[in-house]
């Protein structure tokens, strides 16, 4: 496997390319947060010694997108992401041996929306796969994984007190702290939200008119709550009602 393409899709042992959008993906008001994994990157295409990444937080509060600005930034220094299904675990294995391969290259092995229940058996092979066995993951790559939940696991499977939930309250932060870097995106404040709807709205050629910031306000609280996502979709309803 040569990887020319910056990024793929790894089901059933087989790669297929992913086609990612020609804009450049845009996160405002997470300066901080991209900085420390711009710097976690450059370690891994430096020295191969980087720290898995979990991406936790709100839904549409740019988890995603943060991976994309990665790729975005990296591709052309050796970067690649994998995006990799928990369900596929016991392909695992294969993969390791393409990045192998690829040595010149750097990896991020990506799990998108990862979240379980204390039945899913998902979360053990998840585990399995991040914990690692006798074989580990290659020096040149990395685990990056998003999810609503901050250890991965619903919480109300670890509020009673019985050796069950201690068990798997100790399985859980077994799992976390394989995440040398954990990042929470966290609601956004009203400045910061009008803000990004700001900038999606000029970037689809939109003026900002007298009223748009209770406008974009009210758009946000009928959808839930403020995010980076529902300030794009603001933009876009705006211009199909503007025509």
């Amino acid at each position: 496997m040569s990887f020319e393409l910056p990024t793929y899709r790894f089901r059933n042992a087989v790669f297929s390319p992913i086609v990612l959008s020609p804009q450049s993906p845009t996160l405002i008001g997470l300066d901080e947060e991209l900085n420390l994994l711009r710097r976690n990157t450059e370690l891994l295409i430096k020295e191969g010694n980087a720290l898995n990444i979990l991406l936790w937080g709100e839904k549409g509060g740019g988890k995603s997108t943060a991976i994309r600005v990665l790729l975005k930034e990296y591709s052309d220094k050796g970067l690649r992401i994998i995006e990799f299904s928990d369900e596929d675990y016991f392909n695992i294995y294969l993969l390791y041996k393409e990045i192998r391969f690829a040595e010149a290259l750097s990896f991020i092995i990506y799990f998108d929306d990862v979240s379980f229940d204390e039945t899913d058996d998902r979360y053990r092979k998840f585990k399995s796969i991040v914990e690692g066995g006798l074989e580990e993951k290659p020096k040149n790559a990395i685990f990056a994984a998003t999810s609503n939940r901050r250890h991965l696991i619903a919480e109300s499977a670890v509020n009673s007190e019985d050796i069950y939930s201690r068990d798997l309250q100790n399985e859980q932060s077994s799992l976390y702290a394989r995440f040398g870097i954990a990042i929470g995106f966290y609601p956004l404040r009203k400045e910061v939200y009008l803000e990004i709807a700001s900038h999606y709205l000029k970037r689809s050629g939109l003026a900002l008119k007298d009223g748009w910031e209770l406008d974009a306000e009210s758009y946000a609280m009928e959808r839930g709550g403020r995010s980076g996502r529902v300030a794009e979709q603001y933009a876009v309803y705006r211009k199909i009602l503007e025509g």
